[in-house]
This record gives structure tokens, sequence and C-alpha cells, in this order.
């Protein structure tokens, strides 16, 4: 399987249109990502059990240092949503309030994305002798 096409893929099925600008930027923390895995596996090649988190740490990269330059700001809007509405005796109040804002949220996943569980890169790792 081609992990930069897994990547894209990724990134648009999180909204994110890869534009040809960006396949530099994406080679590169693909490169990046398989060094971490290769490190943390102690293997010469990331498993192949290891391709979809491979290619989610790629692109919670891409995406970590996009928001980071201001470059997701005209894609998702961070701005707080109302977390109520009040008119006359009647009050609404959205469970949005409760789990954090959008970019809250969307910093969370980034972080998942970018740091897997443990006990998944375990599972591969060899003893270095």
């Amino acid at each position: 399987m081609d992990v930069r096409a897994t990547v894209i893929t990724r990134l648009t099925a999180l909204g994110y249109t890869v534009m040809e600008g960006d396949l530099a930027a994406l080679d590169y923390y693909i490169g990046k990502a398989e060094n971490v895995l290769r490190v943390r596996t102690n293997q010469l090649a990331v498993p192949e059990g290891l391709f979809y988190v491979w290619a989610d740490m790629a692109a919670g990269m891409f995406l970590t240092d996009k928001k980071a330059a201001g470059g997701l700001n005209d894609l998702y809007d961070f701005s707080a949503p109302a977390k109520s509405v009040s008119e006359g005796d009647t009050s609404v109040t959205f469970a949005l309030a409760d789990s954090g804002t959008f970019e809250n949220q969307f910093d969370a996943m980034l972080a998942k994305m970018v740091n897997p569980s443990e006990d998944m890169i375990i599972a591969f790792r060899r003893l270095v002798w």
C-alpha cells in the first residue's frame, strides 16, 4: 500500500484538501512518522500492522503544524459556539459546552493521532541485544 495516498485519503476524510504545495511537507511527515515507529519498535521497517498508525501519525503531524502556522483558520471555524440560548422564559443549553470547544476537541484528536496507544506499538516491538 502507498502511505502517501493513505495519508491524503485520511486528510480528505478530515475535511482538508491536499494541494500540490503540501506534498513536500507530507513526505517529510511520512518520513518522520516512519522514523519514530522504527525507533519505538526497534525494527528496520515499519511493521505491516502499524501501517494505519503510520498514516495517522503523519496526517496528525501535518495538521498540527498547519494549525500552528495558521493554515487551517479558513478551513475550520475554531470560534466558540454559543453555550446556551435564551428567549423569553425559554432557555436551551447545548451539550457541546460540556465536552469543550471545537478547537479543544480538534487538538485532542490530533494528539491521539500523533501519539498512538503505546499498547499498539509494543505489540510489534523487538528487543535489542
